[in-house]
C-alpha cells in the first residue's frame, strides 16, 4: 500500500509540474508580447524628463499631450496616414484579386507548366529586397511614377504576390471540386465556377491575406524609402523618422505617433483574428 501511495503522489508530483511548466511557459511568451505594448504606451504618456530619469516606472503625471503635439505640429503625420491608406486598401484589394485567382489555376492544374509557375513564384521569397532595390527604383523611375501612390502601388503588390501564392494555393487545395463539377452540369463556365462556388469558400485564407497584406504594406519601409522621395509622399513608416536625428530622440514623440499609427491594424486583427488561425491552419496543411 505504501509503494502504491507513493507511485500515485510521483505520478501527481509530474502531472503538477507539467502543469506549472505550462503555465510559466505561457507567462514568459505573453510577457514578451506585452512588454513592448506597455514601453511603447508607458513612454507616449509621459514627458521627456519623466523617460530620461525613469524609462520602465509608471509616469508621475500622465498626459496625452504627446498625442495633441503629434497631430498639430507634426505635418508628416496626417500627410503619412492619408498616403498610407491611399497605397495600403488598393494594393491589398489588387492582391486578393490577383492571388486568388492565379492560386486557383495553380492549385487545379497539375501539367508541368503549373508546377513551374507554381516554383516562380514560391522562389520569389528568397530574393532579398536588396538584390532587386536598384533594379526597382530605374524601373519605376523611368516611367515616371516615383514618389506617387501608383508607383508603390505596383511596386508592393508585386513584392506581396508570391507569400500570398504560397498560403492562398494551399487553401485553394483544401476545397473539394466536387460542387465545381456540379456547378459546371448547371452551365456555369470555369470562371463562374470560381466566383461563384470557390471564391465565397475561400473567405478564411483571404482574411488571413487581408490581415498579413495589410500589415506588410501598412509597415513597409524598404520599398518606401526607395520609391517615395518627396515629402509629399511619405507613408507612416517614413514620417517617423522626424523624430530621430544625430542630436536628439523624441522618444515620447515617437512611441505616440507609433500608438496611433497602428491602431488601424490592431482593429482589422482583432477583428479578423477567428478567421486569420483558421486560414493559416488550413494552409499550412495542404501547401
Amino acid at each position: 500500500m505504501k509503494n502504491d501511495s507513493f507511485n500515485l503522489n510521483n505520478s501527481e508530483m509530474k502531472e503538477l509540474i507539467l502543469k506549472i511548466s505550462k503555465i510559466v511557459v505561457v507567462i514568459i511568451i505573453m510577457l514578451v508580447v506585452l512588454i513592448p505594448f506597455y514601453i511603447s504606451f508607458n513612454y507616449s504618456i509621459k514627458d521627456h524628463t519623466e523617460i530620461t530619469n525613469n524609462r520602465l516606472a509608471l509616469p508621475e503625471n500622465p498626459t496625452i499631450q504627446n498625442f495633441i503635439t503629434v497631430i498639430s505640429e507634426n505635418e508628416q503625420f496626417l500627410i503619412g496616414y492619408k498616403n498610407s491608406i491611399l497605397n495600403t486598401i488598393p494594393t491589398v484589394l489588387l492582391l486578393m484579386v490577383i492571388t486568388s485567382m492565379a492560386s486557383y489555376v495553380l492549385a487545379r492544374y497539375s501539367a508541368k507548366f503549373y508546377q513551374l509557375m507554381y516554383l516562380v513564384f514560391i522562389a520569389g521569397i528568397l530574393i532579398p529586397f536588396q538584390c532587386i532595390m536598384l533594379p526597382l527604383y530605374l524601373n519605376i523611375y523611368n516611367t515616371g511614377l516615383i514618389s506617387t501612390n501608383l508607383g508603390f502601388i505596383i511596386a508592393r503588390t508585386g513584392l506581396q504576390i508570391s507569400i500570398s501564392i504560397l498560403v492562398v494555393t494551399g487553401f485553394v487545395k483544401s476545397v473539394p471540386r466536387d460542387m465545381e463539377e456540379a456547378a459546371s452540369i448547371d452551365g456555369c463556365n470555369r470562371f463562374q465556377a470560381f466566383w461563384k462556388i470557390v471564391f465565397p469558400l475561400m473567405k478564411p485564407v483571404n482574411a488571413t491575406q487581408l490581415v498579413l497584406n495589410t500589415l506588410f504594406v501598412w509597415n513597409d519601409y524598404n520599398t518606401a524609402v526607395v520609391l517615395l522621395r518627396s515629402p509629399e509622399s511619405r507613408t507612416l513608416p517614413l514620417a517617423q523618422i522626424i523624430y530621430f536625428n544625430e542630436n536628439t530622440s523624441e522618444l515620447n514623440l515617437a512611441f505616440a505617433f507609433f500608438g496611433m499609427a497602428m491602431i488601424p491594424i490592431l482593429i482589422l486583427y482583432l477583428s479578423m483574428q477567428k478567421h486569420v488561425v483558421s486560414g493559416i491552419m488550413a494552409g499550412a496543411v495542404k501547401g
